[in-house]
């Protein structure tokens, strides 16, 4: 796949969507949608931090529309079955994906056919950024990072983990951190979060790189937070970088429409992510999931994942990923 400039993608795919607005009266899109029920595809299993995030997401949306807000769970393929049915959606905002752009940012360098393209996907906005970490169960005999690495380094290949599917931020991450340090753990991906806690929690994966927003009241044991500063949520776990591990770019988890959806719609898109997060019902239920809502733009969104897929067009090739 051609590593051109995603951010340049975006800009033709909203030239063209200028050009499609013609066919509809821009002024009566925005002035009727939504005018039915809205379809929130998410691209993993349900039961993870990213489905809960969009729930509440989709609840205080419908209350601010008077419309009903539907999660769709479309899992597999790490997020590309759900951004494949979002791209092939028809561009009118009654069908809309909640999701992390990996598929964007990572998935290009470790998929043989990408099953869509950049320039059909239309980022709205940035909702959260999803940070995650390495997690065991309480009964573990891995009691901190550094014995995680010892175990590793003594035995290479043997200690299993669980990630959220191919590609995906945590699947990266620790690849990332296999590269630094010399190690090979066997890593198992599973559809999300939903379906990879309850192998970690029976003990059948040796530890996690789950959601943080995926983790509260399930009584594991995190071992460190995969980022460059430490988390208001677990302040005793010390960040990656505290280790001496690369930093990790968390998922960036937003609102996408397919190319072609009118501007008006998309403008009027934007405009309700930032009350959804300004909401206090909306606080409320991030803080649940041990989340900080943190709202971008279209325009500030679509180059922040320019640059991460930039950052993992260097990365990626050294970790030696095999392409499925």
């Amino acid at each position: 796949m051609s590593q051109k400039s995603f951010a340049r993608r975006f800009s033709r795919a909203s030239s063209a969507v200028l050009l499609a607005g013609g066919l509809v009266s821009g002024a009566l899109a925005q002035d009727a949608y939504p005018n039915k029920p809205v379809e929130v595809i998410v691209p993993y299993a349900a039961g993870g931090g990213v489905d809960a995030m969009a729930r509440a997401f989709a609840r205080e949306a419908g209350q601010r529309t008077g419309q009903s807000w539907t999660v769709v769970n479309r899992d597999g393929g790490g997020g590309l079955v759900g951004f494949s049915a979002l791209a092939n959606a028809a561009p009118d905002g009654y069908k809309v994906m909640f999701s992390p752009a990996s598929a964007l940012t990572n998935a290009p360098f470790v998929t043989k056919a990408m099953p869509f393209k950049a320039e059909q996907i239309e980022p709205v906005c940035q909702v959260f950024e999803n940070v995650f970490a390495i997690a065991v169960r309480q009964d573990s005999p891995i009691r901190s990072l550094q014995d995680l690495v010892a175990r590793a380094k003594a035995e290479p290949g043997k200690l299993s983990y669980g990630h959220a599917g191919p590609a995906s931020v945590p699947h990266l991450a620790v690849a990332a951190m296999e590269k630094a340090q010399g190690l090979r753990f066997n890593a198992i991906p599973y559809r999300g979060d939903g379906a990879m806690l309850p192998q970690l929690l029976g003990g059948q994966i040796d530890f996690g790189a789950p959601a943080i927003s995926s983790i509260g009241g399930k009584g594991l044991r995190v071992l460190a937070v995969l980022s460059d500063k430490r988390h208001p949520a677990l302040a005793d776990a010390p960040a990656l970088t505290e280790a001496g591990f690369p930093a990790v770019t968390p998922g960036l988890n937003g609102v996408y429409v397919p190319a072609g959806t009118p501007k008006p719609v998309v403008d009027k898109l934007q405009g309700l992510c930032k009350q959804v997060l300004e909401s206090e019902d909306f606080k409320k239920a991030a803080q649940t999931l041990q989340q900080i809502p943190t709202y971008l733009p279209a325009d500030a969104f679509k180059q922040r994942i320019d640059r991460t897929y930039k950052m993992h067009a260097d990365l990626v090739p050294d970790l030696n990923l095999e392409k499925k």
